[in-house]
């Protein structure tokens, strides 16, 4: 059984798998909420060495290249279920380069128990066939990121960690999640600013689903609000750099930029600050 798992099943799914319930152990007060929450930044497109690793950073938000490169930050990597660019290749260089510019660790996190959403609308699974066949999805990846790290040396090794989504999901996040969830179903512009967001990403896809399926779809991105705005925690260590090979930090600002999500925003609780940078191996 994997680490995880345990805690997802007693915390994680109810009302088919679609809302959060606490754990008891888990108090709020463990966060704290901080005034000098992230926002709108420049961004800088130029390319960054460090011992030799070559990274693309076509946007950054919330910080600059140079912050990053003297090590002000601990980056992770999202690493999305059907995403083909996260070959052992590609993660093992994301690795290398965040273990050497960290503050104090880079996580290399898969979101899987998210991917049960997808396998709920596009294969038409019932809740649990959708999580079964997700977790068999993320062991693909899983492996993928073991391979990586053993190219490593072993001292950069020993600064990455492999997290599995329940592995994120602390106090914080439930508490955001909570608050998303709530404004999705009373705020009609924060709700179609979310659908539009989702259809558009879909392309002609779209057309093939009816409104209960886009609906479902949202709640992956409802889902990932609390880890995109505010990173994680794990074991002490703030994640606070979120970089992708995606348009993410543009996704930041137009989002932070809406007058709808401001009370959205305000309620939230964070570790510290929190940046994204759009990159490349």
């Amino acid at each position: 059984m994997r680490r995880g798992l345990p805690y997802l099943r007693a915390a994680l799914l109810e009302n088919r798998g679609k809302m959060f319930t606490v754990p008891l152990s888990v108090a709020v007060t463990d966060t704290v909420r901080l005034v000098n929450r992230p926002g709108a930044a420049g961004h800088d497109v130029r390319s960054n060495s460090s011992q030799g690793i070559i990274m693309e950073f076509r946007d950054i938000f919330n910080t600059t290249r140079a912050a990053i490169e003297s090590g002000n930050w601990n980056p992770y990597l999202g690493i999305s279920i059907n995403n083909k660019y996260f070959t052992p290749e590609n993660i093992a260089v994301f690795a290398s380069w965040g273990a050497q510019l960290c503050r104090d660790g880079f996580a290399l996190l898969v979101v899987d128990i998210l991917q049960r959403i997808n396998n709920e609308v596009f294969d038409k699974a019932n809740v649990e066939k959708a999580i079964s066949k997700a977790f068999r999805q993320s062991d693909v990846i899983l492996d993928s990121c073991r391979q990586a790290l053993a190219t490593l040396p072993a001292a950069d090794r020993k600064k990455v960690v492999i997290l599995e989504w329940p592995d994120i999901m602390d106090a914080a996040y439930f508490h955001n999640t909570r608050i998303v969830f709530d404004h999705f179903q009373k705020n009609e512009a924060f709700r179609n600013y979310i659908v539009n967001s989702v259809s558009g990403n879909l392309g002609s896809i779209i057309h093939r689903l009816n409104e209960e399926k886009r609906l479902t779809l949202c709640n992956y991105v409802l889902y990932e609000l609390s880890e995109f705005l505010c990173g994680f925690m794990h074991k002490g260590v703030h994640y606070d750099l979120c970089v992708y090979p995606g348009s993410i930090a543009t996704l930041t600002r137009e989002l932070l930029q809406q007058d709808f999500f401001q009370d959205i925003y305000g309620q939230f609780l964070f570790h510290g600050p929190l940046a994204h940078a759009e990159m490349y191996a």
